[in-house]
């Protein structure tokens, strides 16, 4: 892991900035598209992409070390995508994008339980200005828990722990195959595990009735929203480290709700502008 002196990353930036676009385009995809298909398809295509990208098939992956963290950080990466789209079966998405922030909490908590990393003041007040940004970007939305919907927070709880699993996971690998080719092999873990899950509904689906603006947001969301993004996270995680790189996550969906202002004419209140703010501040306080 290597070090900087700069308070501003511009590869997580950048992955949560591409990552805020899937949500206004995943919004216009599933339109036409039922979002476990969407996923599902989403999954395969950036799957496929990696794999033609980056030459993984020039890769040996026979090492049995090796073997085993690909596995990892592809049954990581599944379970991330099974757990977050059953938690929206049952809660909301303002409640989903709350329990999600909590991950840089998780990976933070995980790493100074675990005595990895030593976890300064500074950062802890960070983490918590971030979260209280983010509480207030998504709660200006008009959203509000519902302790009806336990089942589905549960599960996107589980959803931010699978998350950092992941991106403990995949660090190893970057290191020893570069970023696109440890996020394609993972990808690829993953399509495998999901394709019970996924392969009827797509055979079965009526796709000459989909629209053009849905093929738009399922292409983007696979390309730019998770090869380009997680290739970019991947690298961060390893350069940077799991507990900085995390932080970066607290701004995923204040991209979204600007990108969603801008594309889909979602208004932006102000109550959403300074939990903007906060958030800023809460990765400049914590970043290393």
């Amino acid at each position: 892991m290597q070090r900087t002196g700069r308070w501003l990353h511009w590869e997580p930036l950048l992955a949560v900035v591409l990552w805020g676009g899937i949500f206004p385009g995943a919004k216009i995809g599933l339109r036409d598209i039922p979002i476990l298909d969407f996923t599902y398809l989403r999954i395969m295509l950036a799957a496929f992409l990696l794999l033609v990208v980056s030459g993984l098939g020039r890769w040996r992956i026979s090492p049995r070390p090796r073997l085993r963290a690909i596995v990892t950080a592809g049954l990581a990466q599944a379970a991330f995508q099974i757990l977050l789209i059953a938690g929206l079966r049952w809660t909301t998405a303002g409640i989903s994008a709350i329990l999600l922030a909590s991950a840089p909490l998780l990976t933070t908590g995980w790493l100074a339980l675990g005595r990895r990393e030593r976890v300064s003041l500074g950062h802890w007040l960070g983490l918590g200005l971030g979260l209280a940004g983010v509480a207030l970007v998504v709660r200006g939305a008009g959203m509000s828990l519902d302790r009806s919907r336990l089942l589905g927070d549960v599960l996107t709880l589980g959803a931010a722990g699978a998350w950092v699993w992941y991106s403990l996971a995949i660090a190893p690998l970057v290191a020893d195959a570069g970023a696109l080719r440890a996020t394609g092999w993972a990808m690829a873990v993953s399509a495998i595990v999901f394709t019970p899950f996924g392969v009827v509904g797509v055979v079965r689906m009526p796709w000459t009735g989909v629209s053009w603006e849905a093929w738009a947001g399922l292409v983007y969301g696979a390309t730019a929203g998770m090869v380009v993004a997680m290739a970019l996270w991947g690298r961060s995680v390893y350069r940077l480290g799991p507990k900085t790189t995390m932080l970066y996550a607290y701004l995923e969906p204040v991209s979204a709700v600007v990108i969603a202002a801008i594309l889909l004419g979602e208004r932006l209140t102000a109550l959403q502008a300074a939990g903007a703010v906060l958030t800023f501040a809460g990765v400049w306080c914590a970043a290393d």
